[in-house]
């Protein structure tokens, strides 16, 4: 076996053992939904503070959601140290949102709808699975467009759409770990 294709295996492994990783995108779903909700009822002042400061409980909410969600977060494999760059990586657009804040507080729920986004690339990778760079893509998309037509409505309709591509990407990660079982178990029985 060559470097290659040891990598996609470790990969793959990597993919099943974490159950696609699934508490985190869950936890994503839930802050998004919260963000939703209040951009209805918090004056996007307000609303700034309180999306930055719960950002920081979505860790620990995957945390506490990977058991119930069978989602080990924590699981080792040759590729676990390129997560903590791309978090890093992530954390990096906050600057952004609070410059951008300052000269117009709408665009806040732009940046963090797309910088939140940043590291999804960098999973999918590591999990060797296109769809993290699809939810990344059409997030991206999504929340600039809306940002855009609906400058009204932008601190409850990128949320919401954000917190629906969350809700999306997690039934998908939940097929595609089963797919990669069945490929994990056919490929068993092929070398036995």
């Amino acid at each position: 076996m060559n470097l290659k294709e040891s990598l996609l295996l470790e990969k793959r492994n990597a993919f099943i053992n974490a159950n696609g990783g699934l508490a985190l995108p869950v936890a994503g779903f839930i802050y998004w939904l919260a963000l939703g909700i209040a951009g209805l009822y918090v004056a996007p002042r307000f609303w700034f503070p309180l999306a930055a400061f719960t950002s920081g409980l979505i860790f620990p909410l995957g945390l506490a959601l990977a058991k119930p969600m069978k989602s080990d977060l924590m699981v080792k494999s040759a590729l676990t140290n390129l997560l903590l760059p791309a978090f890093v990586s992530m954390l990096m657009f906050w600057p952004l949102a609070f410059a951008g804040a300052r000269a117009d507080l709408s665009f806040v729920p732009l940046a963090i709808g797309v910088g939140m986004g940043i590291h999804w690339p960098v999973i999918g990778w590591t999990y060797g699975r296109p769809l993290y760079m699809a939810h990344a893509i059409a997030r991206t998309v999504g929340c600039t467009v809306l940002w855009y037509t609906l400058p009204d409505q932008r601190f409850v309709a990128i949320p919401f759409f954000v917190s629906a591509a969350y809700l999306a990407t997690v039934f998908a990660i939940k097929a595609d770990v089963k797919k990669a079982r069945r490929e994990k178990e056919t490929e068993r029985m092929v070398v036995a």
